[in-house]
């Protein structure tokens, strides 16, 4: 696959096309936007509002309701434009104002409205233009702002500093802290393609070829001014500075956004609440920054969050992915991260997300005595369980939906073992090392089935990204195939015995593995390596039914898809097992657990189960009949 390819998948914002609406003069105006599909055409370029100079009677009237000009000249108006609502102000350098009736308006911000009247009250406006419809009321400073159509600003300072491209071009590295696999942010840039490039650090080529996409794009979002788009709402904000605030954001006493951009639609506003602080970062559409949120170099992803004093510098976080209370430095965070806790995530390549990090874990042990060049590869699904301490180098990509026992402190390792539970040993052997951790492979699949269960469906339902697209199915084919090649390590072994170190089987890392748990994994990553590959067997008959077999094939693919109907039934019986040790083990502990907890049969996620179990055999029997009917 090449960068043209990936790039191509972009879905494009009207970024480009706003900021040249705002700023003519700054983009170039014969370029469109980069590489922007056939079925979103450019919007052609509106032209600046109508105006006029004011009159004499109006700029008398003007004075005597307490406003001041530097040259009452340089102040022009829309030609429709009301003198009685604006008060109270100071204006200097050239200034336009749109037309606004000063009747009390409803400004909608999410959960509700703020009423204000429409006009500029009691504020300093220095080389501004005010949409109509809008409302500035106290604002200390507005310096190189233009705004659009109901825009609402309130008791907030807003400048621009000149020339400006609003964040985007900035250089983060990501998992190396010190260099090694950088990436540029824009904000158009998609997930894959952020990821197609973190992938490839040393191909000169893609990095010269991203660089130069990077460069365009930036070419064209040029300003000079600081933008406030259409039915926008500014309220008690301290500090605003070379930023672009998207159609419909709401920002609300924040303590500085400076060169930002923030992208907002009104289907998916973007919202920037108190304390919060943002500083050469780029803010997808959907995105909540909240409550002391501190965003630095940094990139959110659409629905993505950082709130409750969490702290995010030079890091990329994934759609529906957020850091509350905690730190992520240097990290690439993929989508379904949950980080809510404080807890450190550093030097962290995860583009596979959809993990959990729980309270107290430090995944980011590469502060020693050495250089801070060492990164941790989380898996897809990784759990790092309280107080967990991730020592680096760390490489569990082979090992997705890998749990980390709460307490426990890893060694620097490579793991290749799929939905595997590292705990603290049960017993302790002589020829295990000191620091050896106890890895059970396979025990999501044995154990834990449920949770699995339930993440998948979880994920699939909270998915609100519309620009980026990914495969939320549990065992997919990348999936299967890190199970295959754990299969093909288990069995490697030479020897029989009762615990197995890194020397007798590749993939463990730094951990010992009993040869009762080596078993049971075999048993279960085969069952639904199986399982798997019978459904796709199942899927190809069902998509080409009247494809041509010869007897022997159809033979074949009858024996198989009546095996998969005895398997399919075992999922619904594995994981209502695992839901009702959870249930059981409640009841023994707590008193009136039952009255609280619904029975494991009636469990959403067990009935979830049931219906997908009911639809599987189904289609299997509706393939069964094509092939007894070719």
């Amino acid at each position: 696959m090449h960068l043209q390819t990936v790039s191509q998948k972009i879905i494009y914002s009207d970024l480009q096309n706003r900021i040249a609406h705002f700023c003519p003069c700054s983009t170039d105006e014969g370029a469109s936007r980069e590489s922007a599909p056939a079925d979103q055409p450019d919007t052609p370029e509106q032209d600046l509002p109508e105006s006029r100079e004011l009159r004499d009677e109006e700029i008398r009237l003007l004075r005597e309701q307490g406003n001041s000009a530097e040259d009452w000249s340089a102040v022009r108006v829309h030609p429709d434009f009301n003198v009685l609502s604006v008060r109270g102000n100071q204006f200097f350098g050239r200034v336009y104002l749109g037309v606004f009736s000063g009747a009390m308006h409803a400004y909608p911000v999410p959960g509700g409205v703020v009423s204000l009247p429409q006009g500029v009250y009691g504020s300093t406006l220095a080389d501004c233009r005010i949409g109509s419809a809008s409302a500035v009321h106290r604002c200390p400073m507005l310096q190189g702002v233009r705004t659009g159509r109901e825009v609402l600003l309130s008791n907030s300072s807003l400048r621009s500093s000149g020339a400006t491209i609003y964040g985007n071009g900035i250089e983060i590295p990501i998992g190396v802290e010190i260099g090694g696999r950088p990436v540029r942010i824009f904000a158009d840039l998609s997930l894959e393609l952020a990821q197609f490039v973190l992938d490839r650090p040393g191909d000169a080529l893609v990095q010269d070829d991203f660089n130069a996409l990077v460069d365009r794009y930036c070419s064209r979002i040029q300003g000079h001014c600081t933008i406030v788009d259409d039915y926008a709402a500014v309220l008690d904000a301290r500090h605003i500075q070379d930023a672009y605030i998207g159609p419909h954001a709401w920002v609300h006493q924040c303590d500085c956004i400076e060169e930002a951009t923030i992208l907002s639609t009104p289907a998916d506003p973007t919202e920037v609440g108190p304390s919060s602080v943002i500083r050469r970062s780029i803010i997808q559409e959907g995105v909540s920054v909240d409550t002391g949120a501190l965003v630095f170099d940094s990139m959110l992803f659409e629905h993505s969050y950082v709130t409750e004093h969490g702290k995010v510098q030079h890091t990329i976080v994934g759609p529906n992915s957020g850091v509350s209370l905690g730190e992520a430095t240097a990290s690439f965070m993929g989508p379904f991260v949950g980080f809510h806790h404080q807890s450190l995530l550093i030097a962290n390549y995860w583009p596979g997300g959809r993990g959990n990090i729980g309270y107290g874990a430090n995944v980011g042990s590469n502060h020693t005595s050495r250089m801070p060049d060492q990164e941790c590869w989380p898996g897809e699904g990784m759990f790092f369980g309280l107080s967990s301490v991730i020592k680096y180098p760390a490489n569990y990509r082979e090992a997705p939906y890998t749990i980390i026992a709460a307490g426990v402190t890893t060694l620097p390792q490579k793991i290749s073992f799929p939905f595997s539970l590292i705990n603290e040993p049960v017993a302790y052997y002589l020829e295990v090392p000191p620091g050896f951790n106890n890895l059970i492979p396979a025990w999501g699949l044995t154990d834990n089935l449920y949770s699995l269960k339930r993440n998948e469906g979880k994920y699939k339902a909270r998915n609100k990204a519309k620009r980026n697209h990914f495969d939320l199915t549990l065992f997919r084919p990348e999936i299967i195939a890190y199970m295959r090649k754990a299969v093909e390590y288990l069995e490697s072994i030479t020897e029989r015995k009762t615990i197995y170190l890194p020397k007798d089987i590749p993939g463990l890392g730094k951990n010992m593995m009993t040869d009762v748990n080596r078993l049971k994994a075999i048993e279960a990553y085969r069952f639904f390596i199986t399982l798997a590959s019978l459904k796709a067997m199942r899927d190809r008959i069902l998509a080409n039914p009247k494809a041509v077999r010869s007897a022997e094939e159809r033979r074949a693919e009858t024996a198989g898809l009546e095996r998969y109907l005895t398997m399919v039934p075992e999922l619904l019986t594995r994981t209502l097992s695992s839901r009702q040790r959870d249930i059981d083990r409640g009841k023994a502990i707590i008193d009136d657990y039952q009255q609280t907890h619904c029975p494991a049969e009636e469990d959403p996620f067990v009935v979830e189960t049931r219906q997908e179990v009911e639809l599987e055999l189904s289609r299997t029997r509706q393939a069964l009949e094509y092939l007894s009917g070719a």
